[in-house]
């Protein structure tokens, strides 16, 4: 899609009006991009990616091994917090006690060519670990669709990738090492230590900091995904097919449109080649007609609707082929603040739905696409797919405007079909919500957690919120 044509296209429709059009890089709502000010003499706060999280730590270390690490927690004063690349929507980091970076813990450390498997620096960026398991003969077989985190943030909060057949990012670790707040280093697997294996993999980094995970992957393999555009109803009706046909599938559902864009990833076959353009701006052109169109009395939706059935009916599909590495992940250069919850598998389509009708009903402003995805079902006991296959789907809001009260609307509906919000993502419940989701192994995660760390050392006040203190 061309963006200045679809911008210039969609705003004739309208017969020229203009009212509420906006720059997509100026702000309009009182959404701070940077919570805390920087005041000379004072300490240097840290603001996560979203702009919506932020601290100012007294401390702050960059170990670089995990001996170092250990002293670290051992000395660390107040509340310790672990950060790796900041990726995170909810307050799972801020501390204005001793903040942790993970950076330094980096790279490869060992691998095994006849088992297929890795082991790995928890700090690893996820753009990182794609080429470093290429050179070894090795991939992971699935990622998410952004690969800015690193890899101990990404599997402690129970980062995915889309796929029925494929878990999330902690269902492929085998062992890890965790350092906890104590100064002990344990080495954790199915056979050692299992049940703080269970429980570290979706724990928010509430039980300790992993240095290393071990990961089983397989060989080095080659993806092409197609991106159309497709009425909505039409892919909903259709969702079991197209998840058993296609080793990944997702899509997006646009708020006020019938049109959704289906992304469809296989196994790449020779000849196949690139097409089109993966657009990362492609939101902001979408937030410009709505805010053009939209607005106009008792015909403005209408109205959007129309131009973008016309307008995006009429493009090509996109084509991106080539190493799974490089085709998984997407640009994400436009700030956004995201919910997500995870609903059983078959609630999904319903649950979309309704979900879809109540931003019509209520017109709550969203222009931001809805992401759909689904995982495999895991043991890992606070993941958001512990015994069960889930539909993971995200409600996004641009980063200038207040999320708050129409989040607050759309959590009321995955609530209602028995979702479970991400760890790293916005949400509103508290411990006491959270155990009735997971009624199998919340006590047992509660006991792992007040064994590892009696005195409340990593228990920020978002920690103790969700999991209780």
């Amino acid at each position: 899609m061309k963006r200045r044509t679809f911008i210039k296209q969609s705003i004739a429709l309208g017969g020229g009006l203009t009212f509420g059009a906006m720059s997509a890089c100026s702000p309009k709502g009182g959404e701070p991009q940077a919570p805390l000010e920087f005041v000379s003499g004072k300490t240097l706060p840290w603001t996560n990616w979203a702009g919506n999280q932020a601290c100012n730590p007294s401390w702050r270390h960059s170990p670089a091994t995990a001996d170092e690490l250990i002293s670290v927690l051992k000395s660390a004063k107040g509340v310790v917090r672990a950060v790796g690349a900041g990726h995170s929507f909810s307050a799972v980091v801020p501390t204005d006690d001793t903040l942790v970076s993970t950076d330094l813990l980096s790279g490869l450390v060992s691998y095994d060519a006849m088992t297929l498997q890795a082991t790995v620096k928890s700090g690893t960026r996820l753009h990182d670990l794609g080429p470093i398991l290429n050179s070894i003969g090795q991939a992971v077989p699935n990622m998410p669709d952004m690969d800015y985190p690193a890899l101990g943030g990404a599997i402690v909060n129970s980062t995915h990738g889309t796929g029925k057949n494929f878990g999330s990012m902690g269902a492929y670790a085998t062992a890890l090492k965790l350092a906890t707040p104590s100064g002990e280093l344990l080495d954790c697997s199915k056979e050692k230590n299992s049940e703080i294996f269970n429980a570290v993999r979706a724990s928010a980094g509430s039980l300790g900091i992993v240095t290393e995970f071990t990961l089983q992957n397989q060989k080095p393999f080659k993806l092409t995904e197609v991106n159309k555009i497709e009425p909505l109803e039409e892919m909903l009706d259709d969702i079991e097919n197209r998840n058993e046909n296609h080793r990944h599938f997702e899509l997006y559902a646009i708020p006020y449109a019938s049109v959704g864009i289906s992304v469809a990833t296989d196994i790449a076959k020779s000849g196949e080649v690139n097409k089109g353009e993966d657009d990362p701006q492609a939101v902001n052109a979408l937030r410009t007609v709505f805010e053009s169109l939209a607005w106009i009395p008792l015909v403005g939706e209408a109205l959007y609707d129309s131009a973008l059935t016309m307008i995006l009916g009429s493009e090509a599909n996109v084509i991106r082929t080539g190493p799974s590495f490089e085709v998984f992940p997407h640009l994400r250069i436009v700030r956004f603040r995201e919910m997500e919850y995870t609903v059983p598998a078959s609630e999904g389509p319903a649950c979309l739905r309704e979900i879809m009708q109540t931003i019509k009903d209520k017109k709550l402003p969203f222009s931001f696409p809805i992401e759909y995805r689904y995982v495999k079902a895991d043991d890992i006991w606070l993941s958001m797919f512990e015994g069960q296959d889930g539909c993971s789907i995200s409600i996004h809001e641009y980063g200038d405007l207040d999320f708050k009260a129409s989040f607050a609307v759309i959590e009321t509906i995955f609530l209602k079909y028995g979702g479970r919000p991400h760890w790293g993502k916005i949400h509103t419940l508290d411990s006491h919500q959270l155990a009735k989701l997971y009624p199998r192994h919340w006590q047992d995660f509660q006991e792992i957690r007040r064994s590892l760390d009696p005195q409340g050392k990593l228990m920020n006040t978002h920690l103790k919120s969700i999991f209780g203190s």
